[in-house]
Formats: structure tokens, sequence, C-alpha cells
């Protein structure tokens, strides 16, 4: 890939640790980073209001547990807390959203995989204890099944990125019921930011228009103009904090009644940094497995989670 180095040094302020930390190798950039997904809690305001929910108050995730039980008790079973998928094969967002929330890494200070450490076995739990407590719902497809919930009030929450914003959008006759607040927090006063996704945008290092892909990469990324198409098209919240204070990212939702870009902005000042590796689809793969054993199976969490680990291992080595 191209060194973009010259590029980015100049705009490093503009990006936080998490994206630089992403597009860089050896202290050299080798892409731009264009879209982060701070997330945050999406729920239905009129099905935590009939239920006597107060969000204010909740401030954990026991506090949140607690809430999907009100729900789930005053809809007779209809409405659940939360959906997602308990085998992993579809979907590990919402493992990876709690990981990233605690700051977890996918490896070792030796560079080995640990997917065994604190952080996701704390993240499979809460995954695992939100089940146990009757408030979760099985989402086998987890993206198309998750949009059916949400379109039938099967679920009343959803812990996940901006860019989710724009799903809940086409669900139109559900305009104004929707509200955006922090996520939980595992322990009061604990961490409430995490990301979920995201992209960047890198130039191959044969290209013979370098100074032209550059140049296209410095617009789309890095100018107002670029980042006002990117999240009016297709709510792609920048990496490039200069753009928060542009009008698109100031101006109120009128779905949510809240201005989007304002709210996520002020929910990607201290989102923990993470390494992916260059291995991740062998990690991940792994996890997906763990993932399943300890939800769908019931089997002991950091035992599953040990072997997730040494499987993405052998793998590696084995490439």
């Amino acid at each position: 890939w191209l060194d973009l180095t010259d590029m980015m040094k100049p705009e490093e302020s503009n990006f936080s640790n998490y994206v630089r930390g992403l597009a860089m190798v050896d202290n050299k950039y080798y892409a731009v980073p264009w879209d982060l997904g701070p997330c945050a809690l999406y729920y239905r305001k009129d099905i935590f209001k009939e239920a006597g929910v107060d969000p204010s108050t909740i401030k954990t995730y026991d506090d949140y547990i607690a809430a999907g039980k009100k729900i789930v008790t005053k809809t007779g079973g209809k409405t659940k807390l939360i959906g997602f998928d308990y085998s992993g094969s579809t979907s590990t967002d919402m493992p990876a959203v709690f990981f990233s929330q605690l700051g977890g890494q996918y490896y070792n200070k030796n560079g080995k995989v640990q997917l065994n450490s604190d952080a996701m076995v704390k993240a499979v739990d809460l995954c695992k204890k939100m089940i146990n407590a009757g408030v979760a719902v099985n989402l086998p497809n987890e993206w198309n099944d998750r949009i059916s919930a949400a379109t039938n009030d099967q679920i009343a929450s959803i812990p996940y990125a901006v860019w989710y914003a724009g799903t809940l959008q086409a669900i139109s006759d559900q305009k104004g019921k929707w509200g955006i607040m922090p996520l939980p927090a595992f322990t009061v006063g604990g961490n409430t930011q995490a990301n979920e996704g995201g992209s960047a945008l890198a130039i191959s290092s044969q290209t013979k228009n370098a100074e032209l892909a550059k140049a296209f990469v410095k617009f789309a990324l890095m100018s107002s103009e670029g980042n006002k198409i990117n999240f009016e098209t297709s709510k792609l919240f920048t990496s490039y904090q200069k753009s928060y204070k542009d009008p698109e990212y100031t101006a109120t939702d009128d779905y949510f009644g809240i201005s989007i870009g304002s709210t996520f902005a002020k929910l990607s000042t201290n989102i923990p940094t993470v390494d992916f590796g260059p291995h991740f689809t062998d990690v991940n793969n792994a996890l997906k497995t763990g993932i399943g054993n300890a939800l769908l199976k019931k089997q002991d969490t950091k035992a599953v989670l040990k072997e997730a680990s040494d499987t993405a291992q052998k793998a590696i080595d084995n490439e």
C-alpha cells in the first residue's frame, strides 16, 4: 500500500487515537480513516414509558436488565429488551460492542490470540446474563431478524453504532419513538463509549495515478463537502473531527428529534483503542464458535473462549 504519512501527519490532531492506530503500521500511515462507529443505546421511548422505566435511571447494565424485566412483564412477554444471534454465526456484534467498551484486546503483549481475556469473558457473560434473565430474544439471522424485531415491537432497545440510525429511520411509522442515550456502564461511573465498525481508504502502491488518488481521498474524507455527502447519503459518521462542527452534524434530525451528529460526536471522545491485527478473520471465526458454545449450548464461557483462542492461534501459525 502507498505510504500516506505526508497526508495524515498535518491532520493527525483531527482524528482520534482510536482510528489513527488502525491506519498506522510502524509509525507510518497506509490508510486514511473514513467512518467511525461510536455506539449508543437506541431505545423505544414509548415502550419504556408504558413500562414505567425512566431511561435516565439506567446507569449500569444491571439497571438495564432490571428495566428489561419490567418491559417483559408489562408487555406480557411480547417485547424483549434486546436481541442478538446466540450462535454467533451471523454476527458477533453484541459481544464486540461490550468488549470494545471494556477496552478489550484480541492479542496479548506477545502477539498471541487471547479470546479468553477478562474483557471478552465479561462481554460474553453479559449476553448470557441477559438471556438467563429472560430479557433477550435469539435472532438467528441477526441483521434481518433485528430489523423485523424492531419493526414488530419485539425489542425495545438496541446497543449499536451510529450507522444503525439510518436503518431505524427506514421504519417510518416509528418516527419520534426512538431515543438515543449513552451505553450503560459495567460499573457505576465506568466507561460508556465503544466502537463497532468503521472503515478506511488505502491506495495501492502500484497505482499510476498516486497524486490523483490522494486528492480524491483528501476530498472524500478530509473536507466538509466530502463528509457532507457521506453523512447525508448513508449516515457514515466521519472520523474527521473538524466536520463535527458542520451544519450536517449539528442539525436536528427529524426522525429522532435530536442532532445525531452532535450526540455521537460526544460519544466518540474516549473510545478505547484496539488492535485487530492482520489475521482477524481467523480470530473472528474462532470467536463465533466460542460465542455459540457459550450462549446457545450454555457451556462454560472461560473454557470455550480458551478453546477458541487455541483454534485461532493454530490457524494463524499454519498460514
